[in-house]
């Protein structure tokens, strides 16, 4: 059971690691597909 819980608070511990260094990159999908011709 302590593996278990260790694993699920690894994984959460990489998925919001993960979040925080590809937002510090800016690279949204509106900032990716958009144009100056488009507007959103």
């Amino acid at each position: 059971m302590k593996a278990m819980i260790l694993g699920f608070a690894a994984a959460a511990v990489i998925a919001l690691g993960t979040a925080a260094v590809l937002n510090s990159f800016g690279h949204s999908t509106a900032e990716r597909y958009s144009s100056t011709s488009v507007r959103l």
